[in-house]
């Protein structure tokens, strides 16, 4: 018998861990957040000052407080949201920057729709949080200078990386690929545009979002997601995938984000073949990505190089991806494999000393000692948001009942 209530109880403490950690990341007298502290949480206050991680932080406050009510994550949103709009926007040629010194000065000015993306979404749920008009504002004029710059008529989706003034350059940011390949376009880019357009269209009802959000879920359905199931991570411009790589992480990530923009659709056609394609895909993670103790594999590369860490992101993101599938059609299976992720987050990731999660353990359980509690990709937007979404999604059973069986 698995206790709902218990569950919730237990996945609420560690979000309210998790943002307690962070509310210490704050700079009261520099403003914005800090970006880097090391393995045991140590800060370093005068390290650069992400853009991205920032858009991160805003948007687990923001959606923290519309979860559980904290005024501190209200607070902490706002303090996040003052320092973007004084020193993340550029003003000249609009966009966000990439990266800021300790005292919010440009030493990156590069526009990528990657770091767009993400400021649009904590934009957007920040308006949800507070009301702030001015907030939606300025995530639809990113939109828009998204959609003037990037968008590619030809092919369809969004050509990535730009200088300050909107000139396309070298996609470096976003682009890791194993051959080495510097592809035009990646599925992580447009996986994370998608999340943003659907909060975006939440909040203003745009046709011109929904558009494109529509054209967005059709171009991952039909060409980014392959014949095997799997996500093809990076692309030429005319959508040739150029590595042969699977990330399972982002496979059962990408069917619980691909669910909540088809519920947006007003093609309610496409949307049902994308629940049922993202249903399929979290049972081929299910039978292909899961380690005998219930850890999700991180990556499989050229076929057969096994990449068996428990990163962090991974673990969390599956959790919500399975009890996503497990929703559709009551699989037994795939509630066992969420609540599987949550015994490796509890029993490895969870850093019980010094607070927040490990980046990464070995499959046998050890540390990586050395790699930072936080910078620029080590943010509060995964693991929070796991652990918000899953409070969301157990609230919506307790509804029903408060326990029922795993059979």
């Amino acid at each position: 018998m698995l206790d709902l209530k218990k569950w919730k109880g237990e996945i609420t403490e560690e979000a309210t861990g998790i943002l307690d950690f962070w509310l210490n990341m704050q700079d009261k007298h520099l403003g914005g957040f800090y970006c880097y502290a090391d393995y045991t949480g140590n800060i370093d206050t005068e390290h650069e000052k992400a853009v991205l991680l920032h858009s991160r932080i805003l948007w687990a406050f923001s959606s923290a407080y519309r979860v559980l009510g904290d005024e501190r994550y209200l607070a902490a949103a706002e303090h996040c949201y003052q320092f973007m709009v004084d020193k993340a926007l550029d003003a000249d040629k609009g966009g966000v920057y990439w990266l800021l010194d300790k005292n919010g000065n440009v030493t990156d000015s590069q526009k990528h729709v990657y770091n767009q993306g993400f400021a649009i979404y904590a934009l957007s749920e920040f308006y949800l949080a507070s009301g702030k008009t001015e907030a939606v504002e300025i995530a639809m004029n990113l939109f828009k200078l998204i959609e003037e710059h990037a968008f590619d008529v030809t092919y369809g989706g969004y050509r990535e990386a730009f200088d300050k003034h909107w000139n396309p350059i070298e996609n470096q940011l976003v682009c890791d690929t194993a051959e080495g390949i510097l592809a035009e376009k990646s599925m992580n880019t447009h996986l994370h545009v998608l999340e943003a357009y659907t909060v975006l269209f939440q909040v203003t009802k745009s046709e011109e979002v929904e558009a494109q959000l529509s054209a967005l879920c059709q171009l991952m359905s039909e060409k980014v997601v392959d014949e095997t199931l799997h996500y093809g991570l990076f692309f030429t411009r005319d959508w040739h995938c150029v590595s042969g790589d699977v990330s399972y992480g982002h496979d059962i990530e990408g069917t619980w984000l691909m669910d909540d923009a088809a519920k947006q659709l007003k093609n309610r056609d496409l949307a049902e073949k994308i629940f049922d394609q993202s249903y399929d895909m979290a049972c081929v993670t299910s039978l292909e990505g899961i380690d005998r103790d219930g850890a999700v594999f991180n990556e499989l590369r050229e076929g057969h190089l096994l990449d068996s860490d428990r990163i962090w992101w991974v673990q969390a993101e599956a959790m919500v991806g399975f009890f996503n599938a497990y929703q559709k059609k009551n699989t037994p299976l795939l509630l066992d494999n969420a609540l599987g992720c949550w015994n490796i987050i509890q029993r490895q990731l969870k850093d019980r000393v010094n607070g927040e999660w490990f980046w990464k353990v070995k499959r046998n359980g050890q540390t990586y000692k050395g790699l930072p509690k936080v910078e620029p990709w080590k943010c509060p937007y995964h693991n929070g948001r796991a652990c918000l979404e899953m409070i969301k999604r157990i609230a919506e059973i307790e509804n029903y009942t408060t326990e029922f069986k795993n059979v």
